[in-house]
Order: structure tokens, then C-alpha cells, then sequence
């Protein structure tokens, strides 16, 4: 089986994907997957916080109210996520006082604009609590769905319940000005085949959420990126059958800040 992020593993550097599926090369973590893991983890959990925080909100709280509560979410999800990567920011040579320093106001942000959406929907349709919650959009967070036919896994961050079912990434890093980046077009392509393919649902489109600019951007299904994502999937099971070594990769960007560079380059 070939999970999802496998495929966009391969479109950033198929040497280093074979490295780690086939030969078990596992690459130290590197200073921005680290604050990205951190910055994804706080997003999954403190989302489970949501139910409790709705059915607790009445008609005489305030934003500010609403607002402090999800900071208080934040913070400690935060602070229990920094020092779970502990290890891994210290072999950085990072502190974990910076690095609460660089994430806080991100979640900051967020917990105001959470609450502002939360209080102004409970505003407009005069519910609060258990009613609210029942109001809000409804969606399945971390999905798993396993296909047999594609012999493929893919983890969806969440699969939103409106008008049938509409999977979302959630990525914290750059955004690209326009559209996404490919990799992550592919990533919802082959979430959406594995949805169709589960629910027996003609599935249209999905979509990427870039937290670092708060923007939600639509990805189309169409017979090209269906073919691409099939075609992709051909070659990634091709290369990891093979006995030798992927060419490397000719951006060498990507090589400058790889942890398993000198593996890498010392072979031939």
C-alpha cells in the first residue's frame, strides 16, 4: 500500500522517498518540520476542544469571553506540543522559549478569529450551546480511508459534511499567490478519488486551507488531474520496486537543507 503523502513525497525528491521507504534512511527532523508538526498538532487537538467550549457558551457571554477561552486552549495545547519536540528543537539548537515566542501570536490570531465566527453565527441565528453546536457545518476530522482497487491510504485532516463530502487540508506554512501548490493539488486529487471510491459519491472538489493567511482555496476534479494522480501513482510504485537508487533531485535547494544529505551524496 502507498499512502497519499507518499505521492508528494516523491514529487519533492524521489531518491529521498526511496531513502526512507526502502531503506529505512529516517531523516532527523529539520527546524521547519518541527515548527510545522508543532503548528498542525495544535490545530488537530485544540479542535477537539470546540463541542465542549459551543455547549458551554450561553446568551450572556461576551466575545472577549468566547475569545479567552480559546486562548486558553491554544496556550496549553501549545505549550504541551513544544515540549513534547523538546529533543528535537534542542538538537536544532533552538529554545522552546523562542519558539513559543515565534507560534503564540499565530494562535492568538486564530483564537480571535475562531471566536468572532463562533459569536457572530450564535448572533445571527439567536441559538446558543447545544443548539449552536448542532447549527454549526458538520465535518469528520482525521479520516482514514484505505482503497484496495488504488492500493491506497490517505489520511484526510478533515472531510466536511456539506452537500456530500468535501475534504480540507489544513497547512500552516506558505501560501503561493494564487491557486496551491501542486503537491497539495495532488494531495486533495487523490482524497477525493479515495472519498468517491468509499462512499460510491461522485466527489467534485475539495479544498486547501492555508492558516498563515486565512485563506481557503478550491480544488476542481477533472479528467487530467484524475490521470496524473493515477499515472503518479504508477510511477511512485515503480520507483520503489526498483533495485537501484532514484537520480538526484536537480534542485539543489532541496539538498541544502536535507537531513540525510551526506547519506545521500555519498552514494553514487
Amino acid at each position: 500500500m502507498l499512502f497519499v503523502t507518499d505521492l508528494t513525497g516523491y514529487m519533492y525528491c524521489s531518491r529521498k522517498l526511496y531513502f526512507s521507504k526502502v531503506l529505512h534512511v529516517r531523516e532527523k527532523p529539520q527546524e521547519q518540520s518541527i515548527k510545522g508538526t508543532i503548528k498542525h498538532a495544535v490545530f488537530e487537538h485544540s479542535g477537539r476542544e470546540d463541542k465542549d467550549i459551543i455547549f458551554a457558551f450561553t446568551e450572556k457571554d461576551t466575545l472577549e469571553i468566547l475569545e479567552m477561552k480559546y486562548r486558553k486552549v491554544y496556550y496549553s495545547v501549545l505549550m504541551f506540543q513544544i515540549q513534547r519536540a523538546k529533543k528535537d528543537l534542542e538538537a536544532q539548537g533552538l529554545k522552546t522559549l523562542e519558539i513559543y515566542q515565534e507560534l503564540w501570536p499565530f494562535f492568538l490570531a486564530e483564537a480571535k478569529t475562531k471566536s468572532l465566527y463562533f459569536y457572530n453565527l450564535a448572533e445571527e441565528k439567536k441559538v446558543y450551546g447545544e443548539k449552536l453546536w448542532l447549527a454549526l457545518p458538520k465535518s469528520i476530522p482525521e479520516l482514514r480511508i484505505v482503497s484496495e482497487k488504488l492500493q491506497l491510504v490517505g489520511v484526510i485532516d478533515r472531510v466536511d459534511l456539506v452537500d456530500g463530502f468535501i475534504p480540507v487540508e489544513i497547512k500552516t506554512g506558505s501560501a503561493p499567490r494564487d491557486g496551491v501548490w501542486k503537491e497539495h493539488m495532488i494531495q486533495i486529487g487523490a482524497y477525493i478519488l479515495l472519498l468517491s471510491e468509499h462512499y460510491g459519491k461522485d466527489i467534485s472538489e475539495g479544498y486547501v486551507e492555508y492558516r498563515a493567511i486565512n485563506e481557503r482555496r478550491k480544488i476542481v476534479m477533472n479528467p487530467f488531474l484524475k490521470d496524473e494522480i493515477l499515472e503518479l501513482i504508477q510511477k511512485v510504485r515503480n520507483t520503489l520496486n526498483r533495485k537501484e537508487l532514484p537520480a538526484k533531485t536537480n534542485d539543489i535547494k532541496k539538498c541544502e537543507k536535507c537531513g540525510i544529505r551526506d547519506i545521500c551524496f555519498s552514494q553514487v
